[in-house]
Formats: C-alpha cells, structure tokens, sequence
C-alpha cells in the first residue's frame, strides 16, 4: 500500500474524536507473539512443516465511545524462520534466519464492560488490519521469496487481517483517570507470503497445504476520560445550584 494512503488513514483516525466530546483515551505497550506453521503434505508421502515465530513489542493508541474501540499500533517485530529441507523448492528457504520489522496497526473492537465499583472487567472482540512497513535482515543471509523472486525485505507481502478476542480489568485512579490491562488472542488471515509459499506447493501436484497463524498480545495502557459535554453540564442547574443527581460520571 502506498504511503499517502497509510497517512490518510492515520490522519482521519486521529480525527475522529474531535466531533465528539464524550469518549475515553489512552496509550501505553504491547507485548505478544505470532506463530505461523505451514504444514504439508508431499506427492512423495512425507509432510514436512515449517514455521516461523514472530515476537512483537510497540506503542499503541486507543479511542473509546460507548461499546466501540479503535486503536492505532506502531510496532516492532523479530521473526525467526525454522525451515525444512523438503519445502526448499518452494519456500527458496534453506536455513534457520531471523528478520526485524515494523508494521502500522489499525483496530476497530466492541467491547462489553461489567462495572465494579472502582474496578471494571470487560471482553472485546474485532478486526485489526496490519500494514508492514519494514522488514530487513539480522543475519548476513539473503534467501528468495516464492512470491516473486527476490528477497523477503519487501514489506507489503507482510501485510494482514487479524481477527482479536479477549479481555482485560480497568482499575480507576481517579475520576479521570484509569489503568487498562488486557489479553487477546488473534488469529491472522494469510499474508500474500503465506498465500504465495501455498500456491507454489500445490501448483507443483502435492496434495494439500495450510498454514496457520495464532498469537497473543498484551496491553499495558493509561486511559483519560474525556467528558467536557458533562462537565458543563454539572457545572450548572435551572436553580443555580446543583445536587448529586445532577453530576455526570463517566463510565
């Protein structure tokens, strides 16, 4: 994908929550893993497998209103291929390598909350759309992309759908102030890398192949509620005064 795109989207994410005055914010890390195993089966009847693993670490940025979250990702990644000497003709891998990489993430969740008094549990499900931005080698190791022939260094066969399930706790730390810590687990839709590894084994006349990509991620955020429509309206009362069922709490 173009980069102009990549900025207009971001761009119109980012505004988003100016037409509202009423949404919760926030920020903080993530920390998860993917694996992604590509398991075969031969027209010789073996059915050799390979994988890779991939460690990402980034900052993240979300926006809340009602049941609704979407949340915008930078991160960092480290995948390291373990390869198997029989997918060779297909894969063009033939060795263990490690690559780094980054990507730009864009989520959109619902999200349904129990409230606990100072404390809130809540599970979220929905998609998010995973751009890679860079991918350049960690080892002085250069092998060649099925998809079309040359090194895996181009980014956008990296790209990807992510489907992402879970939950976490937001624990209040004042009115206006609360930490969020979440788990979900993704299931990732195939890259064009994965889709091209397939379609040069089955094009060759073997019988099957599948990969499959799980993963997890955990969040550590700081989020702000943001209720300036509410504050004004507590502020005041037809009798120039107020009492505490005029007081608008967020959440």
């Amino acid at each position: 994908m173009n980069k102009k795109v990549y900025l207009v989207i971001v761009a119109i994410f980012l505004a988003a929550p100016a037409f509202s005055f009423d949404f919760n914010t926030g920020y903080g890390l993530t920390l998860g893993a993917n694996f992604d195993s590509l398991s075969t089966e031969l027209s010789d009847g073996s059915a050799p497998r390979q994988s890779y693993n991939q460690f990402n670490f980034g900052g993240l940025l979300f926006f809340e209103k009602w049941f609704f979250v979407a949340d915008l990702s930078f991160s960092g990644s480290f995948t390291g291929f373990m390869y198997h000497n029989l997918l060779r003709p297909y894969t063009f891998v033939g060795d263990d390598y490690q690559l780094a990489g980054t990507n730009l993430g864009l989520g959109a969740y619902f999200k349904y909350p129990f409230r606990l008094d100072r404390v809130t549990i809540f599970v979220t499900a929905g998609l998010q759309g995973i751009f890679g931005l860079s991918q350049n080698f960690t080892k002085d190791y250069e092998p060649r992309n099925a998809k079309k022939g040359n090194s895996y260094g181009d980014a956008s066969d990296w790209s990807t759908l992510a489907i992402k399930a879970g939950g976490g706790v937001d624990i209040d730390i004042d009115e206006k102030m609360f930490f969020r810590g979440g788990l979900l687990i993704n299931y990732r839709l195939n890259s064009a890398l994965d889709r091209a590894f397939i379609q040069a084994i089955l094009s060759d006349g073997n019988p099957s192949a599948v990969n499959f990509n799980m993963g997890f991620e955990f969040e550590f955020l700081l989020g702000y509620r943001i209720n300036t429509a509410g504050q004004a309206s507590s502020s005041t009362s037809s009798g120039g005064s107020r009492n505490d069922d005029d007081i608008y709490y967020p959440k």
